[in-house]
């Protein structure tokens, strides 16, 4: 539940959350609930493509937008989505990096920005990179990922089972006051999104990049189960934000901070240069980790499954160096 194991030998959460999707589609194109604009052999082909392969964010992104289109009854709009879901699940995805509004995006980048904004009203509040920070984070991103390679390859082979697409942004004009370091989404499986603004050695990328996959670790475990039971108006004081968060918020930060002390635990070893550097952020994160904890303790509902996964972090960070 902690220590990354070879998804090829223990089973990937990408393929317990496209299982999870061939099952809902199935069901809703059983029950009728968007108009049939192709037939079964079209569909069962499909289903076959996203059971066998990794796919885009952009289509699980489609499967939440046609479900609450069905729901309020927009069914033109909801037949659209499963259609362009079919189309879509052909195409077999590889790990890429990428700025955020590039056209390789195309469509999808309204269709994303709109999901980790405020509301589906609510203005994109972050744009796209200038060239000098694209370049500079895409030189980044890829040391950084090779130094995870060098450090851990289980772990290299675990992030590319969980992240098709690493997106930079930065904060728009109209955003500007809402920073932000990374960003990511249960309903954008797959895709992560770094502040480019935000300048970063190879070994700060480690940590963003291990952060990020970290929720997507959490957003597969809790696919059909919730982690946490507290109420989601509730907050709490969180290791990594300044405003209280919701308990979930919490479970999220505190196993966010287990893992990325385990990454640097492993980059210590094949990264002599930075290894001051390291060890105080080793510190640093057993820190909030252990304010996390404390909080999750005093205040937090877990379920089995919640307290399962921590249990595991906190076994690690007790062994850990």
């Amino acid at each position: 539940m902690f220590i990354p194991r070879p998804p090829r030998l223990s089973g990937s959460l990408d393929d317990k959350m496209r299982l999870a999707l061939v099952q809902s589609l199935s069901y809703i194109y059983a029950t009728g609930l968007t108009p049939r604009s192709f037939g079964a052999r079209e569909l069962d082909s499909a289903l076959s493509e996203i059971a066998a392969h990794r796919i885009l964010p952009g289509v699980f992104r489609r499967y939440y937008d046609m479900v609450f289109a069905a729901k309020d009854r927009r069914i033109i709009e909801a037949q659209t989505l499963f259609d362009e879901i079919v189309d879509l699940s052909s195409l077999r995805p590889s790990l890429s990096v990428l700025p955020y509004g590039d056209k390789r995006l195309g469509a999808d980048a309204e269709r994303y920005g709109r999901l980790l904004e405020l509301g589906e009203d609510a203005p994109v509040l972050f744009t796209t990179p200038d060239p000098n920070l694209w370049s500079s984070f895409e030189r980044t991103t890829a040391e950084a990922l090779a130094l995870i390679e060098d450090a851990d390859s289980v772990l290299a082979e675990e992030f590319r089972s969980l992240v098709v697409q690493i997106i930079a942004t930065v904060p728009s004009t109209m955003g500007a006051t809402r920073d932000f370091d990374g960003a990511s989404s249960f309903m954008l499986w797959g895709a992560i999104f770094i502040n480019a603004a935000r300048l970063r050695t190879p070994l700060g990328m480690v940590e963003t990049l291990v952060h990020e996959a970290a929720h997507q670790v959490l957003f597969g475990h809790s696919h059909d189960d919730v982690l946490v039971e507290n109420v989601i108006e509730d907050r709490f004081e969180s290791p990594l934000r300044r405003d209280p968060r919701p308990m979930i918020g919490v479970f999220h930060a505190t196993f966010v901070c287990a893992r990325v002390h385990y990454a640097l635990n492993r980059v210590k070893a094949v990264r002599k240069m930075d290894r001051a550097i390291i060890e105080d952020r080793l510190v640093e994160q057993r820190r909030l980790f252990d304010g996390g904890v404390e909080t999750v303790r005093q205040y937090g509902m877990l379920t089995p499954r919640g307290a399962q996964i921590l249990g595991a972090a906190q076994d690690y960070m007790a062994d850990a160096a």
